[in-house]
């Protein structure tokens, strides 16, 4: 016979080794998914570096050195990015980083696959022939892509639905890993960029695994020398970290100057009303214009391309304080152009550019003997930190790209004071703040996605008696729109007719007693405003109006709408239950 405390003992040691065994089983299948996902992200990454870096750019460079050649090519490789994404892909208006942050937000972690291909030609064809912007922008987009369809084809090995953004964020992490030489940066960058405030922790181990893996495929054939070589070794002083604060608010705040005219141009670029290949090929133009004034200026078309041969320039001292505030404003404006018309390509690098440029204007400034690299170096991690609110990866950035260790401390002094000066700006319209609930997803729903459609309205020539036992016993809701036809007169509900005796229910109409002032929604409303109208107002249903001067009803949500809601949320998956 077994006493009842052996038995609890017992009972824990049986639920430890179960769960000890799922949890092992469980690692051992994130291990080979990841690294699945790791090895065909850097088989992909190195395909796409050797086409737009060895086939385009290599034959473009030469004749793009001239000045007719600074000035076409850019319209030529814009204008064909916008019209790969507007004829070949389903969502135009949403590529790279961008994409996956609002597919990991919005849509499980699940792509539109058919688009990928044309989405990473567009970028390939903007980053080819001369346009300012980055080669991770496609990098991360393809891990995404990779990630996810990789996890959808692996329920057998007992994955589920609930996986696929846990390995798509593995992926983007492998394609940052790759494209950079950076695992660490890879890692940091796809754990902290979907929020500003918070990070995909139950991404780590994939995310670790993935990026391993992609950046050893790389290497092996690109090598394994760091992006950016600093030939400076560096020795922190005191004065240094004070140096780095007043980088990290000059740059913080042209982080919000750069961001905000990124947005504008967006916005113009969307109201002009003209179709997206002609926006870009307008921004190509703008390109090609500033990369002129560069010839006036340093002899060659520096603002053409990715920009790395610019940082290294820049922290081994090659530009002038001149020379480097011109380089400011005319990538500036070339990334605006790229970017803000439309064309495919990331910001990532873009960012690291003007954060160098910046760096290297305010080391300028000072007197001499402060290391040359010092200022581009923390002006990199600050930019990056400020624009994408990822302080951490920006200092392993710094870390892995230049090899150069001792700029750690006061990268990441910048970084952290960038990031403050930024606040909840971000380059991004698709990062949020912070982790939300369950209770603050299905609040944030918009009243469009759960509407009943086909509206019940009551008569307002019928009784009160008849409104009871026709509409309240029959349909069991204690309210109704009173309407006529599709339009909206008044409400009315069970409340109202308590106030009446049972004779008088029998002559009194709905007309007499409904509320004419009706609190309604609009179908681009969210839940919590709906929830606020039905508290303040003991409704059961609140009516949902075509637009703010209509008065016809295309929809009602109900209380048991928002109740059931929960039903239809995702099921929690780790930390972002």
């Amino acid at each position: 016979m077994e006493f009842p405390v052996r038995k609890q003992l017992l009972g824990y040691a049986e639920a430890t080794r179960q769960g000890t065994g799922v949890f092992w089983l469980r690692l051992k299948k994130w291990f080979l998914a990841a690294s699945i996902v790791g090895v065909l992200v850097g088989l992909a990454v190195t395909a796409v570096h050797w086409v737009v870096y060895e086939v385009l750019w290599g034959a473009v460079s030469q004749y793009a050195m001239t000045p007719w050649g600074t000035l076409v090519f850019p319209v030529v490789g814009l204008g064909l990015s916008g019209f790969i994404l507007q004829k070949f892909t389903k969502n135009p208006d949403l590529h790279g980083t961008e994409e996956v942050i609002e597919v990991f937000h919005h849509h499980r972690g699940v792509f539109d696959y058919r688009s990928a291909p044309a989405k990473v030609m567009a970028a390939v064809a903007t980053l080819g022939f001369g346009g300012s912007a980055g080669l991770e922008g496609p990098s991360i987009y393809i891990g995404g892509v990779v990630g996810s369809f990789v996890m959808r084809k692996s329920k057998r090995l007992g994955f589920d639905e609930n996986d696929v953004r846990t390995l798509m964020i593995a992926g983007s992490a492998a394609g940052v890993a790759a494209i950079f030489k950076a695992p660490l940066t890879g890692i940091v960058f796809a754990l902290e960029v979907p929020y500003m405030d918070d990070m995909t922790r139950e991404a780590l181990i994939p995310s670790l695994v993935a990026s391993v893996s992609a950046y050893l495929v790389l290497v092996a054939f690109l090598g394994v020398s760091p992006l950016f070589y600093v030939a400076q070794r560096y020795a922190m002083t005191t004065s240094d970290l004070a140096w780095a604060v007043v980088l990290g608010v000059v740059v913080g705040l042209l982080a919000r100057v750069f961001i905000a005219s990124f947005k504008a141009a967006q916005r113009l670029a969307a109201r002009s009303g003209l179709q997206l290949w002609m926006r870009t090929a307008i921004g190509g133009l703008v390109v090609g214009l500033l990369g002129l004034v560069g010839h006036l200026i340093y002899g060659k078309p520096m603002v053409l391309g990715t920009g790395y041969d610019l940082v290294q320039g820049l922290v081994g001292g090659g530009f002038s304080t001149s020379e480097a505030f011109w380089l400011l404003i005319l990538k500036t404006g070339a990334i605006v152009a790229t970017l803000g018309a439309g064309a495919a390509g990331g910001v990532f690098i873009p960012m690291i550019v003007l954060g160098a440029s910046a760096g290297s204007l305010l080391g300028g400034l000072l007197p001499a003997g402060t290391p040359v690299a010092l200022f581009p170096v923390v002006g990199m991690a600050a930019f990056l930190a400020a624009g994408y609110n990822t302080p951490i990866a920006a200092a392993a950035f710094i870390a892995e790209s230049t090899g150069g260790s001792g700029y750690i401390i006061p990268g990441l002094v910048g970084a952290a004071v960038a990031y403050a000066v930024a606040g909840k700006t971000s380059i991004s319209s698709s990062q949020r703040w912070r982790r939300e609930s369950r209770l603050d997803r299905m609040l944030g729903i918009k009243v469009s996605d759960i509407m009943t459609r086909d509206v019940i309205g009551v008569p307002e020539n019928i009784t009160l008696r008849d409104f009871v036992s026709d509409y309240v016993v029959k349909l069991r809701h204690k309210s109704f729109p009173v309407m006529e036809g599709k339009h909206l007169i008044g409400m009315i509900g069970l409340s109202d007719v308590n106030k009446f005796t049972a004779d008088e229910r029998g002559v009194i109409l709905v007309s007499e007693v409904m509320t004419r002032d009706v609190a309604t929604s609009l179908p681009g409303d969210t839940v919590r405003r709906v929830v606020e109208i039905m508290t303040e107002g003991d409704f059961d249903r609140v009516p949902i109006l075509e637009s703010e001067d209509s008065d016809r009803v295309i929809g009602v949500v109900s209380s048991t709408d928002i109740v059931t809601l929960d039903g239809i949320l995702e099921p929690a998956q780790g930390a972002n239950a």
